[in-house]
């Protein structure tokens, strides 16, 4: 299809290393000759081949070439294809294609068609098509369509060669294990268990590291509280901030970031997506929403970008409804920090699994409204071992996002957060929330101040409570574990953030968005009270 466009072109032959060792080898000078375009073989993840690929683009560059030779079709369509081509004006300069490329556009779907093109094709047109329904018995997109498989068919079949294999590959063996209804589950449940505790414990060490360093910030600041009480109160608002950011949230966003990319990267997503689909259809949905549930425990926002690889329209909304509950990176900083002061690792796993269960219910509640899920196709990905170098280039890129939109939201909300407590102006928005946050939760009425302000940005919550408590640091916090749990649940389910909220506005209908918010704040109530009533009988 790209070498209808008439436009040069090289191919990147990727991933032959894989193809050998499964026992398909390509001859990449019979698959140029029958193209007509470079072919270059290269393996992207350890750079083989890329600057023979490089050498050639650059070479085709500089002396261009006639245009690849297009695909030549069976005749009774080659020779509609020609009758139309010549009915239409060539392109202008700046437009890609040419007029075969757009007479194939016209029998697949007129609509790619330029505007001011379709009445040159309008009667022609129909007469084309006709014919092709009636030879073929089919639409005119799906002959096309049939026509470029024989075409790709033949190709395979004149630069291909499968080698018999007496052996399984180590890739078949894994799969077999990592796919086994009971083995693959109990290795995908001890997976997850390794990924948290690995955070929890790599956060904390990091977070007791940086503590003394921060500790030397305040002391520095103190001559100016006399001398300068509303610079001072500003800049220690802004340290506050600063301490939170670097010393609660990056020592645990560090780790999950770079463990998130190694695990995106070695194609076990999927493998958890086929064992996740059994019960995700239980709650109304199959496993290919297990991709943006995953990259839920990231970000949000890409999280419900990645819907739109689901077909069913039904899928993505239920999907949108759902993916707020999901503990994003922001939000397991909090959890687990707040966990480390105060509660301890197993009440952070609590929190994860209860989280999975609600997402259960609500799933399967608002499933009864709606209709049956569709099925489920997808490809599964070869293993490959993933390579750190990218995966630290990968956590890299979110740290440095961190630090460019979240660090300055944290600093400006911190030092809000000073102003606020010296004007009492927080005591309005926890008069506010001071029904739900103390009556029915049984917490603090100061904690409304960070509740509100957590819209924005999660992390901004757990350095706002510190300061809104009055606490030195989170260890000091005036909360019981069992206050610092229902405070968690909370905080985990009551409310997507101000970017999920503009993406689900944004790709839903801010409808959508208006109801995932309110849902998310009726669940999160519910499920803080039940807490708080359980462990308050416990």
């Amino acid at each position: 299809e790209l070498r209808e466009l008439g436009l040069p072109m090289a191919v990147a032959l990727n991933m032959e290393d894989e193809a050998e060792k499964r026992g398909l080898r390509i001859d990449a000078a019979a698959l140029e000759r029958a193209l007509g375009v470079p072919v270059a073989a290269t393996s992207a993840l350890h750079g083989k081949g890329v600057r023979r690929l490089m050498e050639r683009c650059l070479a085709l560059l500089a002396a261009p070439g006639p245009p690849p030779p297009p695909p030549v079709y069976t005749a009774h369509i080659e020779s509609q294809v020609q009758r139309l081509a010549r009915l239409l004006p060539e392109p202008p300069p700046g437009r890609n294609g040419n007029r075969r490329f757009y007479a194939i556009k016209a029998i697949e779907n007129p609509d790619m068609v330029p505007g001011e093109w379709r009445p040159l094709l309008a009667g022609e047109l129909a007469v084309a098509g006709g014919q092709i329904r009636d030879f073929h018995g089919l639409e005119c997109y799906e002959t096309i369509a049939c026509e470029r498989h024989h075409l790709a068919m033949k190709l395979s079949e004149e630069a291909c060669r499968f080698a018999p294999r007496r052996t399984f590959h180590l890739h078949d063996r894994l799969d077999r294990f990592l796919l086994h209804p009971l083995a693959g589950r109990l290795f995908m449940l001890a997976y997850f268990l390794a990924f948290f505790a690995a955070i929890y414990l790599l956060g904390g060490l990091f977070s007791r590291w940086l503590e003394p360093l921060l500790a030397r910030v305040p002391p520095l600041l103190a001559p100016l509280r006399r001398s300068a009480p509303a610079l001072w109160l500003t800049l220690d608002g802004v340290s506050q901030g600063l301490a939170g950011a670097v010393g609660i949230v990056l020592p645990y966003l560090l780790p999950l970031t770079f463990i998130h990319a190694l695990f995106e990267e070695s194609g076990y997503l999927s493998r958890v997506a086929f064992l996740l689909d059994g019960l995700l259809h239980r709650i109304g949905l199959h496993g290919k929403s297990a991709a943006a549930f995953i990259l839920g425990f990231g970000c949000t926002a890409p999280a419900l970008y990645a819907t739109r690889i689901l077909e069913n329209r039904r899928d993505r909304f239920l999907s949108a409804l759902l993916l707020p509950f999901i503990p994003c990176s922001a939000r397991s900083a909090v959890i687990l920090a707040v966990c480390a002061a105060l509660a301890g690792p197993l009440w952070a796993l609590a929190i994860y699994a209860f989280t999975l269960l609600v997402i259960a219910a609500v799933g399967r509640a608002l499933s009864l409204f709606l209709p049956r899920p569709s099925g489920l196709v997808m490809e599964i990905p070869d293993l490959k071992l993933p390579s750190p170098r990218h995966a630290a280039a990968a956590g890299l890129r979110q740290i440095r996002e961190f630090v460019r939109t979240v660090v300055p939201l944290l600093l400006l909300g911190s030092a809000a957060m000073s102003w606020l407590g010296r004007i009492d102006a927080g005591a309005a928005i926890d008069r506010a929330l001071a029904p739900v946050v103390h009556g029915l939760l049984g917490l603090p009425a100061a904690l409304g101040t960070p509740l509100a302000f957590g819209f924005f940005r999660k992390e901004l919550i757990v350095i706002m409570a510190q300061q809104a408590l009055g606490a030195a640091s989170l260890p000091l916090l005036p909360l019981t574990a069992a206050q610092a749990v229902v405070f968690l649940v909370f905080v985990t389910l009551y409310f997507p953030c101000l970017s999920t909220f503009v993406v689900l506005g944004r790709e839903f209908g801010w409808r959508t968005a208006v109801a995932s918010a309110l849902l998310s704040f009726a669940v999160a109530t519910a499920s803080a009270w039940l807490f708080k009533a359980a462990l308050a009988f416990l």
